[in-house]
């Protein structure tokens, strides 16, 4: 049994236990449902190009949790019922173990997400009589893309936990500090250098530090899709952006949350002890 072979039975069995269809079912109703939120605020004027983006922070919100749960014990729950060591007896190696895994969860949860975006874009079209293709179609990979980072870093916290208990302590963990807490800390830095709370005009490296996290980057990439790469980033900064807050530096980062949870997890999963 070679990784592709692995990927290929981690996806069948997400289909068996109807993980895709609840990811589609959970982002459809949920992206949908903000679609039609500015036609419940009469200062908003309908626009579709609104809806898009009320979308990509509902799912800011709700892939990043979908995405763990749907991995975070691809390891370490066969490890726990010593089926690992089964697999491990045939030829595939570690490596190819958290690989296949982590290709076959990544793809189930990305094909969710971008089946239930289609449904939001259909029902996008329904409302607002049009859709902007190009934002639609960017954010809807930039969903994805969020989504296969979080499969990564669950796929590591799986390969380095020996327990389903550890995992998910692991998970909650990450889900919190990532996506719900983490813009304390750029807060909290900007209160000890400047004496004073954020305004409506911040400081250019506080953009950043906001980004460095999975859901950070890809909120800035989400508004620079729907603003222009430049627009929101100039409004906030008050004048030209600077390099290091160029669209393709979110994307590399958005890239190494994937990557390397992967790698620190393979070192760990290395050296574990299966007996």
């Amino acid at each position: 049994m070679t990784w592709p072979t692995i990927a290929r039975k981690e996806f069948a069995d997400a289909l068996g236990s109807r993980m895709l269809w609840a990811i589609v079912i959970i982002i459809a109703l949920m992206t949908s449902l903000s679609a039609g939120l500015s036609l419940l605020i009469p200062e908003m004027e309908p626009d579709a190009a609104v809806a898009i983006g009320g979308a990509s922070q509902f799912a800011a919100l709700l892939v990043p949790i979908m995405a763990l749960i749907a991995a975070y014990l691809a390891i370490a729950g066969e490890r726990e019922s010593g089926s690992l060591k089964v697999l491990l007896g045939l030829p595939p190696s570690r490596g190819e173990v958290l690989v296949g895994k982590f290709l076959g969860r990544g793809g189930v949860v990305a094909i969710g997400l971008v089946l239930g975006f289609l449904v939001s874009g259909v029902v996008t079209v329904a409302i607002y009589g049009g859709l902007p293709l190009t934002a639609f179609v960017g954010t809807t990979a930039l969903t994805a893309l969020l989504g296969v980072s979080f499969v990564g870093i669950a796929i590591g916290i799986s390969a380095l936990t020996a327990t389903r208990a550890r995992a998910m302590t692991l998970a909650i963990t990450a889900y919190l500090r990532l996506t719900l807490l983490w813009d304390l800390v750029p807060n909290a830095v900007h209160l000890l250098v400047t004496g004073e709370m954020p305004g409506q005009v911040v400081p250019a490296w506080l953009l950043l530090l906001q980004g460095l996290s999975p859901t950070g980057a890809y909120n800035a990439l989400a508004q620079a899709l729907l603003l222009g790469s430049g627009t929101a980033v100039e409004a906030r900064i008050g004048g030209p952006a600077p390099a290091y807050l160029h669209p393709g530096v979110f994307l590399a980062i958005m890239l190494v949350w994937t990557l390397l949870p992967l790698v620190v997890g393979y070192l760990g999963f290395r050296r574990a002890d299966l007996s």
